[in-house]
């Protein structure tokens, strides 16, 4: 056994001895992993240094590519003294990583050699942008992945024995939160998961439904606007969803969105929104606190810059998140920025429900920094116009928003409406609502009315954001 597989083994056994990775899964704690969970400021600070140099250390001993990364950027390990030290270590973006995948496929030269051949799970963004980006998942990392999951299934969202949990996620491969968390962190909370897949639901609507009453699924995993559309399906059919929370994922819930979430869904009794990435990075929103996000930290490091300068953002302002995965060794993402688009606020006192000392997002994650877009100079993002569009009478919630240049003179939308016919009357006040919440006047606004279920739609997520921008 090579040096390297054996250190990697050595970390995951004591991720395990130390508790970290709780392994009694069935218990009758109110947390999944109290001992984690409510742990002490400075030991949280202590573990984040410790980590953040023993996985920086790693990187630049077992992997080329972050050695001659750093080294291109005059950044060496022994300039992290502490985990606040993070701000010294070069930000990696996608447009790098991707030219080492392209030189040196599948994985590039980021994945540890000596446990590229042990990896259990490939996960790959869509590659909407251009060129997937492919990680290697190795067993350490999906032990810690499905752990993180646990906690905040089980704390939160009630996920236990005799609870039915319906994946409406992406099932198909390469996605990181699909079979993985369906056939492994809902074992350990020891909970019936269906693994439904949200991409089909079009296609395969009345069996999905009848699935959903027949099972009386207890907890629905999938994006808001799938959320809601199923409600409608429901109501529009006579019957009652079955579900108590709704977990929605892949893109920011509006205030409004939730309101109508629970008008669709009478059983619901809460609504939390998760976001994450697929290369393993999570922020769940914490009951009782609406938008704030808790992060563990004993898993991963945000810091916010500035994404014109790179260079940290000051309290209160909003900038690019970049983000360390503190126990990814297979394949090490390290300062990385993910594109989203926050503010550089995190609270840090524990939250009144359950007593988590881990930070929180102090508002939620808006969307991407590339969703960001301009109208008459306004600067905007999907998720506004989502809050104002829920506002508008007779509408399903569903809208695109077409960007066709740089700062546009009007709002371009496509919007559903229940509506057989769209008189002068009903356009002019929507364009008003829609104005007055973002910031524009109504003659700033451009509506295309359509029937349900002809917006655009990629999946089981709705496409809120059509780029139709030429491109240089």
């Amino acid at each position: 056994m090579s040096s390297v597989l054996s250190e990697y083994e050595r970390i995951h056994r004591e991720l395990r001895d130390e508790g970290y990775i709780r392994s009694d899964y069935l218990h009758g704690d109110k947390l999944w992993n109290p001992k984690i969970m409510t742990m002490k400021r400075e030991d949280l600070d202590k573990l984040k240094t410790f980590r953040l140099k023993r996985i920086v250390k790693w990187a630049w001993e077992n992997t080329p590519f972050y050695r001659n990364f750093w080294k291109s950027k005059g950044f060496d390990p022994d300039m992290i003294k502490d985990w606040r030290d993070i701000t010294k270590i070069p930000i990696l973006r996608k447009d790098e990583l991707r030219k080492d995948l392209q030189a040196n496929p599948p994985f590039g030269t980021i994945m540890v050699p000596e446990l590229a051949r042990r990896i259990r799970f490939v996960g790959a963004t869509s590659g909407s942008t251009g060129l997937p980006t492919f990680q290697g998942w190795g067993a350490l990392e999906l032990d810690y992945f499905e752990e993180a999951q646990a906690r905040y299934l089980w704390t939160f969202a009630d996920v236990k024995p005799t609870k039915v949990y319906a994946n409406y996620l992406n099932m198909s491969g390469f996605y990181s939160w699909g079979p993985p968390l369906v056939e492994t962190a809902m074992w350990r909370c020891g909970a019936t998961a269906i693994a439904g897949g949200g991409e089909t639901y079009f296609s395969w609507k009345s069996r999905h439904n009848l699935i959903f009453k027949l099972w009386k699924v207890d907890v629905l995993a999938t994006t808001p606007w799938l959320h809601r559309l199923i409600g409608e399906e429901a109501k529009a059919e006579g019957w009652e969803t079955p579900f108590k929370v709704l977990l929605l994922h892949g893109g920011a819930a509006a205030e409004n969105t939730k309101k109508k979430l629970f008008e669709v869904h009478p059983n619901a009794k809460l609504a939390i929104s998760v976001w994450g990435t697929t290369d393993g990075h999570m922020a769940i929103e914490v009951p009782n606190l609406p938008g704030q996000l808790v992060v563990w930290e004993d898993m991963e490091i945000f810091d916010i810059v500035d994404p014109k300068t790179d260079e940290p953002a000051a309290e209160g302002e909003r900038g690019e998140l970049i983000a360390t995965l503190l126990n990814h060794f297979t394949m090490p993402l390290i300062r990385y920025s993910l594109g989203d688009y926050v503010k550089n606020e995190f609270l840090t006192d524990p939250d009144p429900t359950f007593g988590i000392t881990h930070m929180r997002f102090a508002e939620p994650i808006p969307g991407r920094v590339e969703w960001m877009f301009k109208v008459k100079n306004n600067l905007l993002l999907p998720i506004y116009v989502e809050d104002a569009v829920n506002e508008i009478p007779d509408t399903t919630g569903m809208f695109n928003i077409f960007i066709y240049d740089n700062d546009m003179d009007k709002l371009k939308i496509r919007i559903e409406t229940r509506r057989p016919r769209v008189d002068n009357e009903y356009d002019s006040k929507a364009k008003e609502i829609l104005g007055s919440r973002i910031g524009l006047s109504k003659d700033d606004v451009d509506i295309e009315w359509v029937e349900p279920g002809k917006t655009i739609w990629t999946g089981y997520k709705l496409q809120v954001f059509v780029d139709q921008r030429k491109k240089k």
